[in-house]
């Protein structure tokens, strides 16, 4: 059996994945500065926290996996995942301070 998920994915998750979250953090930023204009209730900045939160938490097991060598990546792509991961857990900053 294959233990290895770049085995199995030819090794192209870690670029795809790195695709998909930069247009997935601009596409909830877009949702955050929509709600942060156009609604009064602070109830309505869960749900950016609450997707940024989700992507931070993808990007992480992503950074895991690939310092654990399950799945294989250049030095640029990891420094990408390491810059997106630092990038959403400052948005979940960011927005929380309009919570609390």
């Amino acid at each position: 059996m294959k233990t290895n998920f770049n085995e199995i994915l030819d090794g192209k998750l870690v670029p795809k994945a790195l695709e998909i979250t930069i247009v997935l953090t601009v596409v909830f930023y877009i949702v955050f500065s929509i709600i942060k204009r156009f609604s009064n209730n602070e109830q309505m900045f869960w749900i950016p926290v609450i997707l940024f939160a989700s992507n931070f938490l993808v990007l992480l097991e992503l950074v895991y996996l690939t310092k654990t060598k399950k799945l294989n990546s250049t030095k640029k792509e990891f420094i990408g995942l390491l810059s997106q991961t630092v990038l959403n857990l400052a948005f979940v900053i960011f927005i929380l301070t309009f919570l609390f």
